[in-house]
């Protein structure tokens, strides 16, 4: 196995070196020779970003035309023109934009807030300026003059980054017509006299969900981005010093109500840095945050987790989502370590002296700096680079007489992470990715090392891909050492697509101190396969797929087998945007979890009988004032009164363009499940169980998850957005049992009760989140935000009581407050500094 992974690494090894050799002479993928080129004019005049093309340019030079549809007949030409014309400066890149309809007062215009694209006609371009044919900058402007822009691959869009630039649009008897203005110093381009750049220039008309591209985009080829047109005729322009600062104050005003004890704890705060971005050249850009806060950042979709595995939260501070789509690779970058948990924050409770108790166990860590670097070359070589230092922590412990003692539960930790990532031919890549944490004193550090590939044929329709990982975890007496690799491959492109995969996670493969896995110790395989129909014979149908896909896994140590999923579902979606689909799962043999056992040596396993899945839902238009999703699955099991029941409905409404209500309302019945419970927490003891017995219980649980969002949107640049959650989940069990070596409980005469008659393993647990955000982008980069944000966290034993009832008690438990009102002003270098626009 050994030998294998190092051939693997070499293999890769030489694949790099190779690309490296013929770096200068080829593309780093192969050009369409069939995409549409549009020639750039420089200008010298002033053009007035307001949406009216009464500058002469615009009427002296071509335009780029002839849409072609992507949705929702492909290939067929846009029912409206659309006129595109790209001129220059030496300052910004500009682009005027006639869009026909003859019917104006028709076009959509839903408000929304800034990155985010309603119910609205909408426009974009996109700029791949190293001719990478796999990812660069979009630009995006709604009828109603919304701005979006982000970073996009084929797959992935990160709406996070932040550009400054410029868009106005207007509404005539012709259809509407926009300007946009896109300085440099948001762009990154080769420094070489005359440019060659991917574009492509995209419509929606909302009301006929018709979405159309200058550059045909075939929806079989799996990937947009290299079906791009070019821009040409870009001569003599330079990348400017790109420095730009956002420094930051807040405040806070935070608050802790107990009713039960009528007391309340009033603390205000303050907060205040800095964020900078620098151009190292033309291609790579340093990001640093300076004593960063992110006491504005929603609150997570916290839950009850009853399972063996860590819950996978997202990452919602903005620093660590922009610009780091080079560092997604195999989940060894998880930015949410990065000031979280501290490393023995769980055994706080553990390192109590007698009589001592905890009074306060912080459980983040204070993030002091980060940077970042990254970008691409005009070879096609990425590289990312990600640095973080984070502070110590300590608990607090108190005894009997009163004396306080802090116990450390965090050393000062350094954070690192390095990618270098090569485009090859046909939009295909390899990646060289370490991670690494360094901590003060005597805790371990960490360190892992990744190979990625992925290697596309020429006409887009095949490949192969794969990775290979080392992780080690670096004590003082040893080297705790795993890997993982897998190898993938197949038809990705066309009517008829279809994969083979294979993978294994040793099991003392661990990336978790910096990345994130739920599980190792497992050998996957795995086939699927499918059929797609972008252009069906029926006239009120767009599009179908079937998918069908069989999965096998065993334990890598021991070696034994645990899954077997056989699995079919489909997609049909109407020109009327009705889309419906449904989905059948069956595991056809008795499958083991030997996970939630909670052994280390995976002695012990809960078996899962032979079950069925089935589900489908519905999604209808929404264009329309109400549109609603549905969803519904049901799984049985062979095993008496074992079944589980979800849905989840989700209601959309549009009260008119600037006021929209969508709610979610998620729910799930679970009957007889068998459940790990930690027999510690029996301070009696059970001399039935021996020291190595496992005890589950056989539960039924009520999940309810419903969340309303509300938005109102004044203008373009201002709007309030508000999230109401709550969480409800009720466990109840009805016997407990002994595993057995067949992986069922052996019933036991035991209730779950303590002395005093209380049940110590059901819960009731309910939390509650508000989060509002006002938000006014009152200059160009710079906003003002308002935010409050409430939480309740409660857990008791109150079974009997109705949704209603249980919503209602809630209020009673203790809750936080935290308003917080924040400003940020965005100053730009050759702004302050104009008459230094020269070449870095």
């Amino acid at each position: 196995m050994k030998l294998l992974i190092s051939s693997f690494i070499v293999f890769l090894s030489l694949s790099c070196h190779a690309q490296n050799m013929f770096s200068e002479s080829v593309s780093v993928h192969s050009p369409n020779t069939t995409s549409k080129t549009i020639l750039a004019e420089e200008i010298t005049q002033t053009i007035k970003i307001d949406g009216i093309l009464d500058e002469g340019i615009w009427k002296n030079i071509t335009p780029a035309t002839g849409f072609i549809q992507r949705e929702p007949v492909p290939g067929r030409n846009a029912s409206y023109e659309t006129e595109v014309r790209l001129v220059y400066d030496n300052n910004a890149v500009y682009i005027g934009v006639r869009l026909h309809d003859p019917e104006p007062e028709k076009i959509l215009k839903e408000l929304s807030l800034r990155d985010r694209i309603a119910n609205a006609d909408n426009f974009f371009v996109f700029f791949d300026t190293y001719q990478s044919g796999q990812n660069g900058f979009l630009f995006s402007v709604t009828a109603s003059g919304v701005q979006k822009e982000s970073v996009v691959t084929n797959h992935q869009e990160d709406t996070t980054w932040d550009a400054v630039w410029e868009s106005e649009v207007q509404t005539d008897d012709l259809g509407w017509t926009i300007e946009i203005k896109i300085p440099y110093l948001s762009l990154r381009f080769p420094d070489k006299d005359i440019q060659e750049w991917n574009i492509q220039f995209y419509r929606e008309i909302r009301r006929f969900r018709e979405q159309v591209y200058w550059s045909e985009v075939d929806p079989a080829i799996d990937g947009w981005v290299q079906q791009s047109g070019k821009a040409l005729n870009i001569k003599n322009i330079k990348p400017p010093v790109r420095l730009s600062l956002v420094p930051y104050i807040s405040g806070y005003i935070n608050t802790s109500e107990n009713p039960a004890s009528n007391k309340t704890s009033v603390e205000p705060a303050y907060a205040a840095g800095l964020d900078l971005k620098y151009g190292i050249n033309n291609a790579f850009t340093l990001d640093m945050t300076l004593i960063p806060d992110f006491g504005q950042v929603i609150s997570d979709r916290q839950v009850l987790n009853l399972t063996p595995f860590e819950v996978f939260f997202e990452e919602n501070r903005q620093f660590f989502t922009e610009g780091t789509e080079m560092f997604n690779r195999g989940g060894l970058f998880y930015s949410r370590r990065v000031g979280g948990v501290p490393v023995n924050f769980a055994s706080a409770q553990s390192r109590l002296e007698e009589g001592e108790s905890l009074i306060d166990n912080p459980s983040v860590s204070q993030l002091y700096n980060a940077f970042k670097i990254s970008g691409r070359d005009s070879r096609g070589t990425g590289l990312g680079v990600f640095n973080a230092v984070v502070g110590e922590e300590y608990a607090t412990a108190i005894d009997e007489a009163g004396q306080e003692r802090r116990i450390k539960t965090n050393p000062l930790t350094n954070y690192s992470a390095l990618v270098i990532d090569q485009n090859l031919r046909n939009n295909s890549f390899v990646s060289l990715m370490n991670t690494n944490v360094l901590r003060s004193g005597e805790d371990y550090d960490a360190n892992v090392t990744g190979v990625f590939f992925n290697k596309r044929s020429k006409d887009q329709n095949y490949y192969v891909g794969g990775s290979g990982v080392l992780s080690q975890r670096l004590f003082t007496s040893h080297n705790d050492a795993g890997y993982n690799y897998s190898i993938n491959g197949g038809k990705i492109s066309g009517k008829w697509i279809y994969e083979l995969g294979h993978s294994v996670l040793s099991d003392r493969y661990n990336p978790n101190d910096f990345g994130f896995i739920f599980n190792a110790n497992q050998k996957q395989f795995s086939a699927s396969g499918g059929y797609n129909i972008f252009k069906p014979k029926k006239e009120k149908l767009q599009l179908y797929r079937y998918r069908g896909f069989v999965n096998y896994g065993r334990l890598y140590q021991p070696d034994v087998f645990t899954q077997l999923n056989i699995g079919f579902n489909n997609f049909y979606l109407y020109k009327s945007r009705f889309a419906f689909g449904f989905n059948l799962e069956l595991q056809p043999v008795n499958t083991f979890d030997y996970f939630e056992p909670r052994t280390r040596d995976f002695s012990h396993f809960v078996t899962r009988p032979v079950n069925v899945n089935i589900g489908g839902f519905i999604s209808s238009d929404y264009r329309r004032p109400f549109a609603l999703d549905l969803r519904i699955n049901q799984r049985w099991f062979d095993a008496p009164g074992r079944f589980n029941t979800s849905a989840v409905i989700g209601p959309r409404f549009r009260f008119n363009d600037k006021f929209t209500l969508f709610s979610s309302l998620q729910l799930s019945f679970i009957h007889e499940e068998p459940g790990f419970v930690n027999k510690n927490w029996i301070e009696s003891g059970m001399p039935d169980l021996a020291a190595n017995d496992v005890l589950v219980g056989l539960r039924d649980r009520i999940i309810a998850d419903n969340s309303l969002t509300f938005s109102y949107i004044f203008n373009h640049l201002m709007g309030v957005n508000m999230r109401i959650r709550h969480y409800w989940d009720k466990v109840e069990h009805s016997s407990y049992g002994k595993l057995d070596q067949n992986g069922f409980p052996d019933i036991l005469n035991y209730d779950g009760k303590n002395t005093d008659g209380e049940s110590i393993f059901d819960r009731n647990v309910n939390i509650f989140n508000i989060d509002l955000q006002y938000n006014w982008r009152f200059a160009p980069g710079s906003d003002i935000i308002f935010v409050w944000k409430n939480e309740i966290l409660n857990s008791d034993k109150n079974f009997t009581r109705d949704y209603l009832s249980n919503l209602n008690g809630l209020f009673s438990a203790p809750q936080t407050n935290s308003i917080s009102l924040r400003v940020l002003y965005f100053l730009d270098y050759l702004y302050l500094f104009p008459h230094k626009n020269k070449a870095i």
